[in-house]
C-alpha cells in the first residue's frame, strides 16, 4: 500500500542527515513518567523478576504486565480519562493489543503513534510494529538501528490534508529465502530486487560467508540463506496507508542466523 507523496520520504532521508551524528539518543518521545509496580513472585520460578510497567504520555499510558517470561504477558493502552491508574487489573475501556497482532514488549511513543518491540532478535535485527493508541496496528517490519523517527503530513488525494502521519529512517533487516554465495546468486539477487526495490549491482558476500565457513568448517555454508540489510525511509499515514524508499547506501550482506 503506497501514499503519494516521494517528497516526504526524501525529507525524512534529509532530516536524518542532521540526526546521524546522535545515534545513541532514543527516537522516541520522553515519557512523562514510568510506574513499576511488584507483582508477588512465582513459587515455581522465583527468580523472575513479575511486574506491571506503566508509561504515561499526554495523551494515553501504555501498560505492560510482565510475568518474566520472554515477552510481555500483555500489551495495553489507557487514554487519558479511562481510570489511568498503574495496575494489573484493566480497565473498562483498556485498549488491549491482540496478541494475534503483536507479542513482546513496549519500544516507545512517537507522537500519537505506539512502537512495540518483538520478543527477540532476529538476524541481528528487532522486528517491530507501529500501533495507534486504540491498539489497532499499522506497520511491522525488522530495524537494525533507528536514525530518526518523526511526524510528518503526508499529502491526501487530491491535496486534502491526510493528518499527521509519521516519518521513520531505519537499517531494514531482510531475510531472503536464497542464498547470494550459492550457485545461483544472480537469480537470488533478481529475487531479492523485486522483493525489496533494491537497484544497482549484487553486493559481495563472500568474505562474510567464508567467515561463518571457518567457524562452522564441518557445515555446508554457501547455500545458507542471506540476510540483507539497507537503509529506508518509510512514511506511515493516520489511516496505516504506507509508503517505503530504498536509501542511497549500496546494501550490506551476510548469512542468515
Amino acid at each position: 500500500m503506497h501514499i503519494s507523496g516521494i517528497g516526504v520520504l526524501a525529507c525524512v532521508f534529509a532530516a536524518a542527515s542532521f540526526a546521524a551524528g546522535a545515534a545513541t539518543v532514543s527516537p522516541f518521545d520522553t515519557p512523562l513518567k514510568v510506574v513499576h509496580i511488584a507483582l508477588p513472585r512465582d513459587k515455581d520460578n522465583p527468580q523472575a523478576k513479575r511486574e506491571v510497567r506503566c508509561s504515561y504520555y499526554p495523551k494515553f499510558m501504555v501498560k505492560e504486565i510482565d510475568l518474566g517470561e520472554e515477552g510481555a504477558d500483555q500489551l495495553s493502552i489507557l487514554h487519558n480519562g479511562e481510570g489511568r491508574i498503574c495496575r494489573r487489573v484493566n480497565a473498562p475501556n483498556e485498549k488491549i493489543v491482540s496478541p494475534d497482532d503483536w507479542t513482546g514488549y513496549f519500544a516507545g511513543v512517537s507522537g500519537d503513534y505506539v512502537f512495540f518491540s518483538a520478543d527477540d532478535g532476529w538476524n541481528g535485527g528487532m522486528g517491530f510494529a507501529v500501533f495507534t493508541p486504540d491498539a489497532k496496528k499499522l506497520f511491522e517490519d525488522v530495524e537494525k538501528n533507528w536514525t530518526i523517527i518523526a511526524a510528518v503530513a503526508p499529502p491526501g488525494p487530491a491535496g486534502i490534508d491526510s493528518g499527521h502521519g509519521i516519518g521513520m529512517r531505519y537499517t531494514r533487516v531482510y531475510g531472503a529465502k536464497c542464498s547470494l554465495a550459492g550457485a545461483h546468486g544472480e537469480a537470488c539477487w533478481e529475487r531479492i530486487r523485486r522483493d525489496t526495490g533494491l537497484q544497482g549491482p549484487m553486493p559481495d558476500c563472500r568474505a562474510d560467508y567464508a567467515r561463518e565457513q571457518a567457524r562452522t568448517p564441518k557445515s555446508p555454508v554457501l547455500d545458507d540463506p542471506t540476510a540483507v540489510e539497507y537503509d529506508v525511509a518509510t512514511t506511515i499515514a493516520v489511516n496505516g496507508v504506507h509508503e517505503t524508499a530504498v536509501g542511497p547506501a549500496p546494501p550490506k550482506c551476510r548469512p542468515q542466523e
